[in-house]
């Protein structure tokens, strides 16, 4: 990470800061210590399954709230409450139109069979008709060659082996009726008869076939119905479908249910061919159109439980409430609560336990930040300290609140993933496995419920480093999540006993847990780092903008120091990747560090643009000093008015640290060698406190010498005059904080160079035709490239 020093011989050297962090690091182990103490200091010593040694009587008469049996009453009466439904009226509409489509099916089967009746029932009766025009085909032409023999033999019809026709004989009936409408009427009558009856007959045949393929309720009688019966019975099925919705379906209602009550509507017909037609209507259209009114239902429910008053019991002086050698349960445990029997008092073996607990994870952590902070990369400031107590805490309260019930909603990994974000998943770690320690202290937890906490914990501390971007933050919850299942599902197929659904409820509760911690990560740390004295890369992102105001400010007013800001940005980018420190932090604060230059750019010689120098004009070195060394005290200003972190503003005065304004200095020893005090050209400081102030020191440094290189410079050559502006600044003093090394130096050197060469790369020398064609050489013509190679010799590109 690199955000702070890596050797610091101070942490803080006011007075006041010193007695501050000492109150932060105590308020934090009071708050520590009081949270994960909490259940111990009022502490019954008689809990519910605790086995009473001897009689538990009561001390007095009194009349308390029998809790059990209040509940009991209220969930009765709750129970008696029914379901509210709510109509649907889109299924309502759907039966109508359905059974709408079913009658024009039958209107339509009907129209094709032809009227009813088709002849006059004078001639012929209508149930004959009904027979006739069913009638087999073979069997009817026998019947007309039997009318026409008995016709012309008329002494037959007569004879004892032709009985006259029962009301029951079809048959007989219709030899009848032919023959007597043959006797009655003309041949051509009587034909015409005939001819209507075969019309009658083929209308059938073709409606009987297409009646099979149509409902099943349609296939025995329809045909059979006279018009105004068809009619009524439509009416009837209409109205009798209303009704049935009127009184409502309700989903899930028994299919006899259902057709025992299409079956006793009193206004289908009676005759039973007819109301089979119609029940079968019914039966096919008639759905649920209810809905549970849940909410409504819901609200009787709660008007219910509140009318029920709390059922009370009396427990009488001398009382046994609880017997020798047996459980106390919840219901005991209550009244002798309310009795003052469960002998509260504090646990003070257990909260010395957490105390201690708690200060020993603070001198662990204590003792490693101070004996391995360069393995930890970090140096923690009072705002830090604060910082890490405020997440602990908030992980400890959320524990001693969701813990046991709902511990799959403890969000450990959310200290791993704030504190990865600001310091590096190595503190992370540390700061996770010495908070899981305490939680395991103080929290009575099985291990199949805490281990999948305790894993999303350590897999968030150890996942987060420093991220970029909030979307690592988001998916590294997503993985969280699906650690944390996966990691309960094995342990409690290994080691419990759960059903199938109660397992997938808590593997549920564990996945959401980790999402849960993720979000509250993400929301946590953009007001953490108020209170921080390190930055996340996610903000050192958001203030390398160039759009912010401070930067803005320093491309518009200042053109040429942004120039120059970008090239030892470059430098000191590199520089910082090489060592291994926070390259985001280097860049970031290199943008700000000479952002006072706004103040007064013409008198820096980089925005001068050829015109006079102020300082020739001045003619006052001292003055002049005192000019330049504002930019630092002025860029601080700036910083503090535009509220720039407190980190970023350590590179406005340490990148010039305490070094001399040499040109003036000199300029002032030539004026008045007696006066001139070499304090009076030297920058306040403090020198570079941090590898990434004394990285960007020396490129700033470095800049201009770079830029003085020749293009045909050579590494040897930069890197020898590299090494001794380091060695200057080395030899003045000015990294002795900084944690940088003579062998960081050799390292850098060669970066620096590489930059320089990546910006100042070669170029094609082309001929003097093609610059004055097109400089790049692409627009050479063809007859022209030939013409250069014959008259210079230069090959075509």
């Amino acid at each position: 990470m690199g955000n702070f020093p890596t050797s610091v011989k101070r942490l803080e050297t006011c007075p006041f800061r010193r007695w501050f962090g000492r109150a932060v690091v105590g308020v934090t182990f009071v708050s520590l210590s009081a949270t994960f103490g909490a259940r111990y200091v009022w502490e019954p010593q008689l809990s519910v399954d605790s086995v009473a040694q001897s009689d538990i009587k009561a001390t007095k008469t009194i009349r308390v709230i029998d809790e059990e049996a209040t509940r009991q009453a209220k969930e009765r009466a709750r129970q008696q409450i029914p379901q509210t439904y709510l109509a649907n009226p889109e299924a309502n509409e759907n039966s109508q139109k359905h059974l709408e489509e079913l009658l024009q099916i039958g209107d339509r089967l009907r129209s094709l069979a032809g009227k009813m009746p088709y002849v006059s029932t004078d001639a012929i009766p209508y149930n004959v008709q009904l027979y006739l025009r069913a009638y087999p085909e073979l069997a009817w032409n026998a019947l007309l060659q039997q009318i026409e023999l008995m016709h012309a033999q008329p002494k037959l019809f007569s004879t004892p082996l032709l009985p006259a026709p029962s009301s029951s004989d079809l048959s007989g009936q219709a030899i009848k009726a032919l023959l007597t409408s043959k006797a009655e009427l003309g041949d051509a009558a009587y034909r015409q008869l005939i001819n209507e009856i075969a019309n009658a007959r083929k209308s059938y045949k073709q409606a009987a076939e297409k009646v099979l393929e149509g409902p099943e309720m349609y296939r025995e009688h329809l045909l059979d119905l006279k018009n105004s019966e068809w009619e009524a019975d439509k009416q009837a099925v209409r109205k009798a479908l209303k009704e049935i919705l009127a009184w409502g379906i309700v989903p899930g209602l028994p299919d006899e249910f259902r057709k025992y009550r299409i079956e006793h509507q009193r206004d289908l017909p009676k005759e039973p061919n007819r109301r089979a037609i119609a029940t079968g209507l019914l039966d096919l259209v008639v759905v649920s159109n209810l809905e549970p009114d849940y909410e409504h239902t819901e609200q009787l429910a709660l008007k219910a439980e509140s009318e029920i008053k709390p059922k009370f019991v009396t427990l009488r002086e001398g009382q046994i409430i609880v017997h020798a050698g047996r459980r106390v349960t919840k219901k005991e445990f209550d009244y002798l609560d309310r009795l003052g029997l469960v002998q509260r008092r504090p646990n003070l073996p257990m909260l010395a336990a957490i105390a201690i607990g708690v200060a020993g994870s603070m001198f662990v952590f204590s003792r490693i930040n101070r004996r391995w902070s360069i393995w930890l990369n970090t140096n923690l400031k009072n705002g830090d300290l604060a910082a890490i107590g405020i997440v602990c805490t908030g992980t400890a309260l959320a524990t001693v609140l969701l813990a046991p019930g709902s511990i799959a909603l403890v969000p450990l990994a959310s200290t791993g993933l704030i504190l990865g974000s600001f310091y590096g998943s190595r503190l992370a770690l540390l700061i996770t496995s010495l908070v899981s320690a305490l939680i395991i202290m103080s929290v009575s937890a099985p291990i199949i419920n805490f281990a999948p906490i305790l894993l999303g914990g350590l897999l968030a501390a150890g996942l987060t480093n420093r991220p970029h971007t909030r979307s690592q933050l988001a998916m590294t919850g997503l993985l969280i999540a699906a650690a944390q299942t996966a990691t309960y599902i094995a342990c409690a197929i290994f080691l419990g006993n759960l059903a199938p659904m109660g397992l997938a409820l808590n593997a549920l509760g564990y996945a959401s847990g980790g999402i849960i911690a993720s979000i509250l990560a993400l929301g946590a740390i953009p007001y953490l780092e108020q209170i921080c004295y390190a930055i996340t890369p996610i903000r050192l992102a958001e203030l390398a903008n160039l759009d912010r105001p401070l930067l803005r400010r320093l491309v518009t007013e200042a053109p040429g120091t942004f120039q120059h800001t970008m090239f030892v940005a470059n430098l000191a980018e590199a520089g910082a990747r090489e060592l291994g420190a926070d390259t985001a932090l280097v860049r970031t604060g290199t943008l700000y560090h000479d952002v006072g230059k706004t103040l007064r750019p013409e008198y820096f010689i980089e925005n001068q643009f050829g015109q006079t120098n102020p300082h020739d004009v001045l003619n006052d070195p001292w003055r002049s000093a005192q000019i330049i060394k504002e930019h630092v005290t002025g860029g601080l200003k700036l910083a503090q008015k535009y509220r720039l972190p407190e980190l970023l503003q350590t590179f406005i005065p340490e990148h010039q640290g305490t070094i001399t304004i040499a040109y003036f200095y000199h300029k002032a020893k030539t004026q008045s060698p007696e006066t001139v005090k070499e304090s009076d050209f030297r920058y306040d400081g403090p020198i570079p406190q941090s590898r990434e102030t004394g990285v960007v020191m020396l490129a700033d440094a470095c800049e201009a010498a770079l830029r003085s290189l020749g293009s045909e410079a050579t590494l040897e050559e930069a890197n020898e005059m590299l090494m001794r502006i380091f060695k200057t600044r080395w030899d003045d003093g000015q990294l002795v904080d900084s944690g940088l090394t003579l062998n960081d130096l050799e390292r850098i050197a060669p970066v620096f160079f590489r930059v320089w060469q990546e910006r100042n790369h070669g170029r094609i020398k082309y001929p003097a035709l093609a610059q004055k064609l097109d400089p790049t050489g692409s627009a050479i013509p063809e007859q022209k490239a030939r013409e250069i190679e014959s008259v210079t010799g230069v090959e075509k590109f």
